[in-house]
Formats: C-alpha cells, structure tokens, sequence
C-alpha cells in the first residue's frame, strides 16, 4: 500500500510560496476554485516530484510560476508498506534530487537513478500512477463513445496490455521475413526448375569431328599463274589498243597539212600604236573644221577679220589632212588584219606541232597492231576455278557440321555437368522450403493468437467483465438501479449497450445528466479495476469535474459512494460545496494562487 501523506510545494504553477497540502487527513475533501486558479496544478505537481515529469507534456521552464521566475521546489512524504520516505525536489539552472527512508539518504549521485530508486519503491510505472490518482469524466466519455478500435486501443493501454500488441508486432514482422524468405526460396527453386525443364537432353550421344579436305598447292600455285598470265594479256591488249589509236592520230596530223612552217608570229603593237596617231590625226583635223564653219567673218583669238579665201583655204587644208589620215587608218587596219590571220596560222602549227611530238613520244614501235587472244587460258581459269570452289564448298560444308557437333558436345557436358549440382541444390532448396513453411505455420499461429482477436481479446474480454461488473455496481447506486451497462461483443467488435429499465438505448440518446451518471460510475470502474489489477495500490484520487456535470441527486450519490471507499478523495469543482465535506479553498492574488 502506498500512502501520499504531505505534500509542500514552491512557485509552480501559479502558485507562491510555502504551499501546504495534507494528502492523507480526510476521507473525501472538496478543492474549489474558479477556472485557472490551479486546482488541476496539484497532481501535475505530484507527478514531477515522482516521476520527473507530467501528463500534460509541460516543459520544466513552464512549470515555475513566471511572475516570481526563481525555480521551484516540491516535497512529499510518503509511505510504502512500513517505511516512511521523503522526496524533495529543487531546481533552478539544474536538478536537484534527495530521497530519504526512514531518515536516512538513499539519493543516488544523479536525480536520473534518484527518481529510479522512486519507481521502484512505488512499484508503478508514469502511466499507471497517472491513472490511478488523477481522473475526469473525459477519460470514461472517451471510452465509452470511442470505435471498437480505438476503444480496444483504450482498453490495452489502460490494462497494461502493450506487451500481446509488441508480442504482435514480433511474431508479425518475423511473419513478414520468412514470407520474404519463401518467396526467395520459391523463386530459386522455380529458376532451378524451369533450368532443368529447359536444359533437358534430348540425348546425350558425343557426335564425331571429321576431318576437313585440304586444297592442292599445285592448283592453287597454278591458279595464280594462268591469273598472272591473263591479267598480263589483258594489259597487253590494252596497250596496243591505246597505240593503234596513237598511229591513227600521227596519220590525221600527217594528212592535215598544218605540220609545214608558216612563218613567225607578228606583232601589233607598232601597228595599233600607229592606228592611234593616225585617229588623233582624224580628230585634230575635224575639229578645226567645226571651228571654221563657226567663223563669221572674225578670228575668235585676235578679233581681226578673216577673208572667205582665208576660210577656204584653212577648209581644203584640214580636209587633206582628214582624208590622209583616214586613208592611212584602212591601209593600216588591212595589215593588222592580215598579221592575226597570220598569227592564227602559226598558232595552230605550233599547237600540232607539239601534238604531233607528244604523239611520237608515246608511239611503241615493238607492239603488234592484233589484239592478242586470251580465251584458252580464261577457259583453264574456269576450270581450275570451279574445281576450287568445289572444294571451298565441302570444307565450309563440314566446318558447318563439325560447328555443330561441338556446340552439341560442350552442351552436354555443360549441362551433365550443372545437372548434378543444380538437382542437389533443389534438393537442399525443398528441404529448407519445408523448414521456413513450418516455422511460417507457426509464426501464423502465434500470430493469429496475440492478435486482436486472438489471447488479447481472451484477456480484454475478462478484463471487460470485470469493468462490466464494477461499472454497473456505481452506476446501481448512482441511478438507484435504474440504469445498467453491458459490453457486448459482437464478429470481434466491442459494443456498449445501456440499459434503462430493461430497454436498451443509445448512449448518445441520454440528456447530460443521465450521461454523467454513466461517465461518473464507469470512470470509478475504471479506477477500481486498475487498482485491483496494479502491484501496488495508493490512498490518493483527484477527480476533476465529475461534479460539475451531475445534478443534485447525482452529487449526493457520489459523495455517499466517495465516503465509502477506502481512499483519500479530492473533488475539484468551480465552487459546489457539500456542509459535511472538509473544504480546501484555492485563491488567487496579483497573479499568485494559494490553498484556503
């Protein structure tokens, strides 16, 4: 039996200094106080002091009170089985852990094994302690409007069943590997089979390697002689074609009569020259003619006058000269004409000429002018050819075969070979095949057995009966009998049923009182089966708002129920009272809460 006897607290939450509260001096206590007074504070404070943390998740900065911002302390006295202990906790920029027993310091050298040594003492995981000493109607609300899974979820973590969902968890996951394991197996055994089908022998017979023809040297050194022989015909041949058409341009230049010599090219240049003068000579002269027809009696230069026999006379003059020098420019032009008709003649003698040397250079006089015949030694190539062939032929035919044949023999003995090996380890593959199945047959069974509908749902089935039983003794007192409770399983589902006066309704049909009624009597259950089924048991219960929601009757019920347990009860409530009921008040001040 664990007995919470005084606890003392500094600055947590929003309270100050120098905060008292006897935790085992009434049977049953009213804690009252508006909403964020802090009355909820009071078992988050019991749980740090003993465990280090608390099951709202606040950081440990958040718990000292930010108005006063100096750390915080918590002590409590306590009792398991016939010692006394005392924890006092400090901190401020670290942790501070003493534990004494019966006087004496049992501290460890860290707060980490400190609260260690706590746990063990009290027998009780964070969880349960929890559960066992702080209560609201939230918690049996959850539970009983939860869906089958989330309120079998709610079950295993309030029955300390986690250990049938980890074994679960295991017997699934190695489920799950040698699932993995017979497929790899399956797979291997399949290649080896289908291997085996694919690679079966027809027979296993070794097929002979003949022997390949080998050509004559003699045929194929002759071969090459006749080759020679006619490839030099037919170069032959070609020449003489080539100077036969050499001789036949000699004879057509001969003939043409452009070989004899015409004389030596003559140059223009003078000439052309000399048609120029003879052209400015043209020019000159008809320009004084122009100028004389302009004259009207007057020189233009010295302004004397001019006789028309001067006129005259100027006129034949320059006339003359013009016919003269015209006369001169067509002689001239005649010579030049000549002298490129010239040149012409002695350009095509020369181009000739030089033709008819290249001609003379090429000319082979030892060639015949008959085409030589090369039709019996093309006959011998065929011949020799074809016998050749033949034989190319026979070898290829055989190289074929003998390819055959080997790819044949290495697969024989290939496969002979790999057979053996392949067979043996098909034969270790079904053994281990065999092996996995029946551990995987056994991984199914314990499977199927921790599994929601296996020994865990034996286990919550019990357990819910128990709860069943409980729940419907507080709510018999609660309802004066008018109302029951069943759990009811059905195609492995968890159902709640509620029973007014022997007819079933829906939970969610009932008005808030009666459902408090419900909450009230299943949360107390709830309570009572886990410390029934706990290791230790503790004096200790905060429950938070159970009255708020009942009316009168209800009240009056659950402190009649309250009175007669064997447990120090703290109700907490915005402000209902009770006359017989011992009353802690909490105040708050200038940011400051304190107990009253």
């Amino acid at each position: 039996m664990i007995i919470l006897k005084t606890l003392r607290w500094d600055n947590c939450f929003s309270y100050g200094q120098n905060n008292t509260l006897d935790l085992n001096d009434s049977n049953l206590t009213q804690l009252v106080g508006t909403n964020g007074m802090g009355k909820s504070s009071i078992p988050l404070i019991i749980e740090e002091v003993l465990f280090n943390k608390n099951s709202k998740g606040i950081k440990k900065q958040e718990i000292q009170n930010r108005f006063v911002n100096n750390g915080y302390s918590i002590n409590l006295t306590f009792q398991v089985d016939e010692d006394d202990y005392e924890i006092d906790v400090s901190r401020k920029a670290s942790i501070k852990c003493k534990l004494y027993k019966n006087g004496e310091d049992i501290s460890s050298h860290t707060a980490t094994n400190t609260y260690k040594t706590v746990q063990d003492l009290l027998g009780l995981d964070f969880k349960t302690f929890t559960q066992l000493v702080y209560q609201n109607t939230n918690t049996s609300l959850q539970f009983l409007t939860a869906t089958d899974t989330n309120r079998k979820k709610f079950l295993i973590d309030l029955l300390k069943l986690e250990e049938y969902v980890e074994f679960f968890d295991i017997f699934k996951d190695a489920a799950r590997e040698i699932s993995i394991e017979l497929g790899i197996l399956n797979s291997k055994s399949d290649v080896i089979v289908k291997w085996l089908e694919e690679n079966k022998l027809e027979s296993t017979d070794i097929l002979p390697i003949l022997d390949l023809p080998k050509p004559s040297e003699t045929d194929e050194t002759s071969l090459r002689q006749l080759r020679h022989d006619f490839e030099k015909i037919s170069e032959n041949n070609k020449k003489i074609i080539d100077n036969n058409f050499v001789k036949e341009q000699l004879n057509a230049l001969e003939a043409s009569g452009h070989l004899e010599p015409v004389g030596e090219e003559i140059s223009l240049t003078a000439m052309l020259q000399q048609q120029g003068t003879f052209g400015s000579k043209v020019a000159e002269a008809k320009a004084h003619l122009d100028k004389l027809s302009e004259l009207d009696g007057q020189c233009p230069t010295c302004e004397s006058e001019v006789s028309d026999e001067k006129v005259e006379e100027l006129n034949t003059h320059y006339e003359t000269r013009k016919t003269v020098a015209q006369i001169e420019i067509i002689q001239l032009k005649k010579k030049i004409a000549e002298a490129k008709e010239q040149n012409k003649l002695v350009v095509i003698q020369k181009n000739q000429q030089r033709q008819y040397e290249d001609y003379i250079r090429d000319l082979d006089s030892s060639l015949p002018s008959t085409i030589l015949d090369g039709d019996e030694i093309s006959t011998s190539i065929d011949t020799l050819s074809s016998k050749l062939r033949n034989l190319h032929s026979e070898i290829e035919k055989i190289s074929a075969e003998n390819m055959v044949a080997e790819r044949h023999n290495t697969r024989v003995s290939i496969i002979e070979e790999q057979s053996d090996g392949m067979e043996s380890q098909l034969e270790e593959l079904v053994a281990a095949l065999s092996k996995v199945e029946e551990q995987s047959a056994h991984l199914e069974i314990l499977k199927k057995a921790f599994s929601t509908n296996g020994l865990l749902a034996y286990k919550i089935e019990n357990l819910v009966k128990d709860l069943e039983d409980l729940t419907n003794e507080y709510l018999a007192e609660l309802s004066d009998g008018r109302f029951s409770l069943e759990f009811v399983v059905t195609n492995d589902k968890l159902n709640v049923e509620i029973t007014d006066n022997a007819k079933v309704v829906d939970i969610l049909a009932l008005s808030s009182g009666e459902l408090a009624r419900v909450n009230t009597a299943t949360l107390l259950a709830i309570r009572k089966l886990m410390s029934s089924i706990s290791s230790s048991r503790i004096n200790t219960l905060f429950l938070d708002e159970v009255i708020n929601v009942l009316d009168e009757q209800g009240r009056e019920k659950i402190v009649e129920i309250l009175l007669g347990e064997e447990l120090n009860t703290y109700i907490v409530s915005h402000g209902w009272t009770h006359p017989l009921l011992a009353k802690i008040e909490v105040i708050k001040e200038d940011n400051i809460s304190r107990l009253e």
